[in-house]
């Protein structure tokens, strides 16, 4: 299920690409994905969709990302190596391998290059230890210049749960909150940490179009309270920019999504 709150009504999109706004005609743009809930899924999904509709795409991160077994995957900052696969696959998953097993990031003037290039690129640009709700440290999210679009994800399976059970960086969540770690993620805490510039609309610019995906909302209730939410982020947000409040990246859409599994592959 994706439905997407747009300019003050709600629709039905075909593709989670839709619903962010890349389409085949309009395809160009850099998306960092920060927040928690499934940003990995998110980016696996928005590759799968933009593979099927023949639209370029690259997948990397500025901070870590999954490591990609595949054959279009790339390990090395090379930009010949980057078309050949791209011409050969259609998509690029590309980092730096890690110990660890993971992905780290290639350096920043790559993924500048990288961004020039037609398509679409996806970058992990935060960390979250797959909890549902994350609040950033002092030195994240990292967001790269040239963004286009900054995708906030926040699980809805937080709401309910004690800070420390569905938080990342639980000291900074209570803080922007002013709750302990024992105290309960209410609805409208998901709202103040969307809205905030300590929290999800931080490190976003004036240049940049910010939105956010209410994901997990797997029951009838959660779905209730994600479309409620949706309204309630925008309506704060429009608010701010009527009384002449600084607010950068101002919010056009908020997503409320829920079994968000990649695409069975058909490649």
């Amino acid at each position: 299920m994706i439905i997407s709150y747009i300019n003050g009504e709600w629709k039905e999109p075909g593709s989670l690409c839709q619903a962010i706004g890349i389409f085949k005609e309009n395809f160009h743009k850099t998306v960092s994905v920060v927040g928690g809930g499934g940003k990995t899924t998110v980016i696996r999904r928005l590759m799968d969709e933009c593979r099927n509709a023949e639209i370029p795409c690259a997948v990397s991160t500025t901070t870590h990302i999954q490591k990609c077994d595949a054959g279009y995957f790339l390990g090395k900052p090379s930009v010949e190596m980057f078309r050949q696969i791209m011409i050969k696959y259609g998509v690029v998953w590309m980092g730096r391998e890690t110990t660890d097993g993971k992905l780290a990031s290639f350096q920043e003037e790559y993924l500048k290059e990288i961004s020039r290039e037609p398509g679409v690129l996806l970058l992990e640009a935060d960390g979250a230890k797959r909890l549902p709700v994350k609040t950033p440290a002092e030195h994240e999210p990292v967001i790269c210049e040239q963004t286009d679009i900054v995708l906030n994800v926040y699980g809805m399976s937080a709401v309910g749960k004690k800070l420390k059970e569905g938080c990342f960086r639980v000291k900074e969540t209570g803080k922007i909150l002013g709750k302990t770690e024992e105290d309960i993620l209410c609805p409208e805490d998901i709202v103040t940490l969307a809205v905030s510039q300590s929290a999800g609309r931080k490190y976003v610019t004036d240049d940049m179009e910010y939105q956010v995906i209410l994901n997990q909302a797997d029951t009838k209730e959660q779905k209730k309270m994600a479309v409620e939410l949706a309204e309630e982020i925008v309506k704060q947000l429009s608010d701010r920019h009527a009384d002449s409040m600084e607010c950068p990246g101002q919010i056009r859409r908020v997503h409320v999504v829920s079994d968000l599994i990649p695409l069975k592959e058909r490649w």
